[in-house]
Formats: C-alpha cells, structure tokens, sequence
C-alpha cells in the first residue's frame, strides 16, 4: 500500500511543473495579439483618423489662389437741366489678389510636414500600444502557467492529507498531522483563488488593450521561456528612427515652413482688375493694378514665433536622441541581467527539484522525516518554481521593453 501512495504522490509532485504544450491550440499567440491590436485597437484607430484631418490642411494649402475673385458694381441716374434730361450711368469691376514671394509653397510645404508629423505620432502610438499589449499578453500568460502551478500543488495537497489521514488510521503519525495536512491544503486552495484572480485581471486588461467585448472568449498560449537575442549595435541604428524623434523633426519641418511663410509675407499681394463703366452714354473699359504695401504687418510675429519654435525642438531633439541612446543601452542590459537570473535558475535549482521532492516523499513514508519538515520542503520546491515564472516574466518583459525602446515594435 505504501508503495502505491508513493507512486500516486510522485506522480503529483512531477506534474506541479505546468507545461507550456498544455495551452489550447485556439488560443492567441503573442504575434497574433500585436497583430489583432494593429487591426483593431481603439488608439490606433484615432491616430489613423487624425491623418486625415492632417490631410485636409493639405487641401486647403494647395488651392491656387487664395482669395477668391471680387465682382462688385454699381448703378444710378446722373441728372441734367430741364431741357436735356437724365442719363442712366453703371459700372462693374472684376479683381483678383495674387500672393507673391512664394507663400503658396511654404504653405504646403508645413502641411506636408504636418501630415508626416501626424504618421510619425500615429507609428509611436502603435508602438507604445504594441509594448502595452505584449506586456499584459506576458502577464496572462504568466497568470495561466501560476494557475496551473496552483492546481497541481493543490492535487498534491489532497493527496498528502490522504495519505496522513491513513497513516492516522494505522496508528503511524498524530492527528496533529492531519490537522497540519488540512491547513496546507486550505492554502493551496486559497492560492488557487488567487491565481485565478490575477488570470482574470490580465485577460481583463489585454481585452480592452484589444478593444474586445466583454463576452468574447479570450485565451492564450505561447512559452515564457521563449527568448530573442539582440545585437546592441543594431538596436542603436534603428533607434535614431523611432517614431516619437521622427515626430520632433517633421514638427521642426513644419516651423521651418513657417518661418519661409513669414519671410514671404514681406513681398506686397498684387492686384489685377478689369472696369467697364457707362459714363454718359459713352463704354468705358478700364485695367487697373495695386498692390499692398507691407509697412506694419510683413510677417515679423510669424517669423518670430515660428523661429523660436523650431529651436526649441532642436532642443528637443537633441535631447530626445540623447535619451533614446540611454534607454537602448540600459533597456538592453537590463535584459541580459533578467536572463542571466533565470538561467541560473535553470541551470543550478531545477534540476535537483524532482530529487528533493521524491527524496523527502520517500523519507516522509518511511517515517523518517515528518510532516511538518516534508511541507517545509516542499514549500521550498514551490517557492523556487514560482521564483522561475517570476523570472522567465521578468526577463520576458525586458525584452518587450527593449524592443519599445529601440522602436522595433511597431
């Protein structure tokens, strides 16, 4: 009998290990997450929409000319003496204004900036929605494997107090035993709960990082001991490129534009119309041009303010390629560190796992180690195995974060 609960209790300790081929095969991998985000994330969706709003300043920048033709006229009755009468007398004016010194141009020209600046924002929303859905992805995942971690060890929990409750019976242990056994099995329940809380949690998030509804069924798989590798130089090259940089210089752009703007205001708006008038019974046609005269007002608050704005986002970019390096290079040693941590673990904890689980199985049925030191170890062996998930998340989500910050995501 005793050989058959051995066999029942190691064949539980060796399943507390939950194993990632055990995920549903209609569940969501991390790459279709991201993929699904693209499609249908709500952030994504405005910041596409805003493009178009970027457009249309592009439409209106790109008219020919930008006031619109003036049609006036008028009418009326010169008077004469008595024996002469009166005469009917009209006119009618058509003119149009034309910009001069390019002002046209540099007007599209900031609206074309302002379309890139626009994409360049929308990509950054991406990326950092991106990294906000791989992130909680990770923690579903993580969620399930604590969950099943829990499940097992409650199954091992029954089974040791079966085991003390017969041990009882025969006269082997005290009943403190069995009282002990029911208290750890009240805790490995409770831990299920609570695993099963921190599951819904992380679904609960992904969900609406996803823009899923609340009745759509939502399951993962993947591995959290899958890992990438990085070239640190690579990453750096890209990183000039992140979307947030490429945002600052098409917005530089855009106060360039304003600034060649201003300095075309300086050049007067020509004048050109056409006149027919009815002067005393005669046809009069009359040409006629003007042109303004930009004494007070030749764009020098557009040139100043725009001017301003586009060293202050030098400023900024400098900086903000500055920082980027930074967070690249911290980003990647932080993850090289997160795996160092769980590849210890893989090489040096595991693997003795089994051994000391079966080991105190078999000297706990013997009677040679008892009950209270039994769970002692075993709450060691648990204590490790979640240790491990800690890591394998941790490192996980480094490499997530590195990704961000190197602008990969996108």
């Amino acid at each position: 009998m005793r050989r058959l609960h051995a066999a029942v209790l190691c064949a539980a300790l060796a399943s507390a290990w939950p194993r990632a081929g055990a995920a549903q095969q209609n569940a969501l991998t991390l790459d279709e997450a991201l993929s699904l985000a693209r499609e249908r994330a709500p952030t994504l969706l405005a910041a596409r929409a805003r493009i178009d709003e970027a457009r249309g300043r592009l439409v209106g920048a790109s008219v020919l000319l930008r006031a619109n033709p003036v049609l006036d006229g008028a009418g009326g009755w010169r008077s004469a003496d008595e024996q002469r009468g009166g005469t009917a007398e009209a006119e009618v004016g058509l003119g149009q204004t034309f910009e001069l010194g390019g002002q046209r141009g540099a007007r599209i020209a900031g609206a074309e900036a302002d379309i890139a600046r626009v994409a360049a924002l929308r990509d950054d929303a991406a990326r950092r929605l991106l990294r906000d859905v791989a992130v909680a992805f990770l923690r579903a995942l993580y969620a399930e494997e604590r969950l099943r971690l829990a499940a097992t060890t409650e199954q091992v929990a029954v089974e040791i107090l079966r085991i003390a409750e017969r041990r009882l019976q025969a006269g082997d242990i005290p009943k403190l035993d069995v009282n002990v056994s029911r208290a750890a099995l009240s805790r490995a329940r409770s831990e299920v709960r609570g695993a099963e809380a921190l599951r819904d949690a992380a679904k609960g998030e992904l969900r609406i990082l996803l823009g899923m509804e609340a009745h759509e069924a939502l399951s993962v798989r993947g591995d959290l001991k899958d890992r990438r590798r990085y070239e640190l130089q690579e990453l750096l090259a890209r990183a000039p490129q992140r979307p947030d940089l490429r945002a600052l210089v098409a917005e530089q752009a855009e106060a360039n534009a304003t600034v060649r703007l201003g300095e075309a205001m300086v050049w007067p708006d020509l004048g050109v119309a056409v006149r027919y008038e009815r002067d005393e019974g005669a046809n009069v046609a009359l040409g006629g041009l003007s042109l303004t005269l930009p004494f007070f007002d030749h764009g020098q608050g557009v040139r100043a303010e725009a001017g301003a704005r586009s060293r202050r986002l030098r400023i900024e970019l400098d900086a903000g390629q500055r920082v980027v390096g930074v967070e690249v290079r911290t980003a990647f040693g932080v993850y090289r560190r997160r795996v160092e941590a769980a590849e210890e673990l893989e090489r040096n904890a595991l693997p003795l796992l089994d051994g000391n689980e079966a080991l105190a199985k078999r000297s706990y049925e013997s009677g040679q180690l008892g009950l209270a030191d039994f769970l002692v170890v075993r709450r060691e062996v648990l204590g490790t195995r979640v240790d491990y998930l800690d890591r394998l998340l941790e490192a996980a989500t480094a490499g997530i974060e590195l990704e961000a910050s190197a602008g990969v995501l996108r």
